[in-house]
């Protein structure tokens, strides 16, 4: 799947910050394609000779990196035995001799591959491999937040009804709309913008955070959050992650839920749910 504008920009500010915290002078990646991953965003690049390269699983550092789903990296690019060399030509034709990839994985499917190298021998010291990680898992996770919120979105829209002109929105509406401007202020760099965005949401707590109620059924803010969460088909681990919460959390979170709704089961909290109108 290739990404798109936004994702893209994702990947680039990725690449930009991992240059500036690791001190490699040459970041570059792309999205994972079912032909192969092409690279498509760089920084610190001195020539064209990576741009739309695609890497095959196996073939490669990224390839091996890949193939193993996890980071690899080597201080000796040219001459390491791991490497099937396919890509010397273009590696070599932007100096780089030491390199690191590392795979961005969410759900458990690897959506891009990014790597960071440098223009001499070096060994690559853990502290560099723990940012590179960093990175990675930290663009799983916007790439992650950008997809639920789009998918939510979807089922949102396809499950509203019409709309008449003078209708508000519901404390249903609000809630989401207050979930995910918590969700947009932890993504964001900027401290004076994120400010403003806490802000902002501040105004819409009162409202977004009152326990909804269906049907005789009260769930919790957190409670609405899992339970809508699990109806997209989320893992108790990835809601965990979606939310910020430990997964044991999650669990107390979701057996409450349970008990109120009288549910037996996972698939039942959730038919429970819709049929109080509690999620869509």
């Amino acid at each position: 799947m290739t990404g798109n504008a936004h994702e893209i920009a994702l990947l680039e500010r990725t690449l930009t910050t991992l240059v500036a915290r690791t001190g490699f002078p040459v970041a570059f990646g792309g999205f994972a394609k079912p032909s192969g991953t092409e690279l498509t965003s760089f920084a610190g690049t001195r020539t064209g000779a990576l741009r739309g390269l695609v890497i095959k699983s196996g073939q490669g550092l990224g390839g091996l990196a890949l193939a193993r789903r996890q980071l690899t990296a080597t201080g000796a690019y040219h001459e390491s035995a791991e490497i099937i060399h396919s890509y010397d030509r273009e590696v070599g034709g932007e100096g780089i001799l030491a390199l690191l990839a590392v795979p961005v994985v969410v759900d458990d499917r690897v959506r891009a591959l990014i790597y960071a190298g440098v223009r001499n021998r070096t060994e690559m010291e853990h502290s560099t491999l723990s940012l590179a990680a960093n990175a990675a898992r930290r663009l799983a996770w916007e790439l992650s937040v950008h997809e639920e919120t789009q998918r939510r979105m979807a089922v949102h829209d396809s499950q509203r009804g019409p709309q008449t002109a003078d209708t508000g929105p519901t404390q249903y509406d609000l809630a989401e709309l207050y979930a995910e401007l918590r969700e947009i202020s932890k993504l964001v760099s900027d401290p004076e913008l994120a400010t403003r965005i806490d802000v902002a949401s501040a105004l819409l707590r009162p409202v977004a955070e009152q326990p909804a109620i269906a049907g005789g059924t009260e769930l919790s803010p957190r409670e609405l959050d899992v339970v809508t969460y699990l109806a997209l088909g989320k893992r108790n681990a990835l809601i965990a992650t979606h939310l910020g919460l430990a997964e044991s959390t999650v669990k107390s979170y979701l057996a409450s839920a349970m008990r109120k709704l009288e549910a037996t089961n996972r698939f039942e909290v959730v038919l429970m749910a819709r049929r109080q109108g509690l999620i869509r």
